[in-house]
């Protein structure tokens, strides 16, 4: 936060929370207790409340905000599929659904809408189904830890399909027919029970650790490597600045045009959910002009009452190969395009130098 939270929130409720870690890490309160305390309910009441004044203050802090709660959404959902939660499963389904709509994901949301409505009303309809999705049954696990629930289309890639294409694989150096791949799949239970009681017999046994790969040394240097980078690139481009309310990339400067909304992609996503309430999902049509426009859309002109997208930059390039060199003095009277080709290579990148290109030619 870009001011002392401090002054939010109060010393003691730092002073508790911090109390609440080293009982935690001491191994004096377990997860949930730590997870379910009163004074993290209270912190998080007083962050929300701050982010408000913030969105409120500043358009690009409202666009970052958003974000931060995109990135959110997305924790959620892996914890939810990893520790084979199916309420919190639906949640973040149900928090995504705005974003996708604003997007312009209009599949996804049609699929998602129709799961929700059907998983919403499956303790009703299929009461045992709804336990068996309850009791973490929803996802995949291959082991007995409490963060290796997978959903089921990544244990087909992850397990399945790595066992075709790997090495040594059954589509390496030979075709696959459908016989052979029915044949293949079939003899999959088979040879797990061979391989179980080859295990048993030899007394040898393939097992994981429990060491997570993520808490390696290793990576826990280069998490907090990335960590003081983006720390200490947000430091010089503060985009919770209250020095401007305009919408704007932090990064290059370059403000966006009052045609850019991408700040309110959550209220823009609600309210096309809104106007599918009462239709079919399979018979709505999704208008392109309903969408968040983000700094990169393109242009767009009007012609015979359709919404013609144009880029700026490919029309100008094709007018400048189409004229003759006596019409180039004509031509460059007009801003045809909307940055400079010689310093930019997109609208918010310039371009690298080329000192030794630039040395040559001097």
């Amino acid at each position: 936060m870009p001011e002392d939270i401090h002054s939010q929130v109060g010393i003691s409720k730092i002073e508790q929370a911090r109390a609440l870690f080293h009982k935690l890490t001491g191994k004096k309160v377990s997860a949930e207790e730590a997870s379910t305390a009163d004074v993290l309910s209270k912190i998080q009441e007083c962050v929300g409340r701050k982010k408000d004044v913030l969105a409120e203050r500043s358009r690009t802090a409202a666009l970052w905000i958003q974000y931060l709660e995109m990135v959110d959404i997305l924790r959620s959902f892996i914890k939810a599929e990893r520790t084979a939660n199916w309420e919190l499963h639906l949640e973040a389904l149900t928090r995504m659904l705005p974003y996708l709509a604003a997007s312009g994901h209009n599949l996804y949301v049609k699929c998602a809408r129709l799961y929700l409505q059907s998983m919403t009303d499956l303790q009703t309809k299929h009461p045992d189904v709804y336990r068996n999705f309850a009791s973490g049954l929803h996802v995949a696990t291959r082991s007995d830890r409490f963060w290796a629930g997978l959903s089921i289309d990544l244990i087909i890639e992850q397990v399945l399909m790595r066992s075709l294409t790997t090495n040594r694989g059954l589509t390496r150096g030979r075709g696959l027919t459908e016989q052979q791949c029915l044949i293949w799949l079939l003899s999959m239970p088979a040879c797990a029970e061979t391989n179980h009681s080859m295990q048993e017999l030899t007394g040898v046994q393939f097992n994981s650790g429990e060491q997570n790969k993520d808490m390696s040394k290793a990576r826990q240097a280069r998490d907090v490597k990335d960590t003081m980078t983006t720390l200490s690139t947000l430091a010089a481009h503060n985009p919770f600045s209250p020095d401007s309310d305009s919408l704007r990339n932090v990064m290059n400067g370059v403000n966006a045009d009052s045609r850019v909304n991408a700040d309110a992609a959550k209220c823009i996503g609600e309210k096309i959910l809104s106007s599918m309430n009462g239709t079919s999902p399979t018979d709505y049509t999704f208008k392109r002009s309903a969408q968040a426009i983000t700094m990169a859309s393109k242009s767009s002109v009007k012609i015979n009452n359709d919404q013609v997208q144009v880029d700026p930059q490919l029309l100008f390039q094709q007018l400048i190969m189409a004229c003759e060199n006596s019409q180039l003095a004509e031509l460059f009277r007009y801003k045809l395009c909307t940055y400079p080709t010689s310093i930019f290579d997109s609208p918010l990148t310039l371009r690298q130098p080329q000192k030794p290109a630039l040395a040559e030619v001097l």
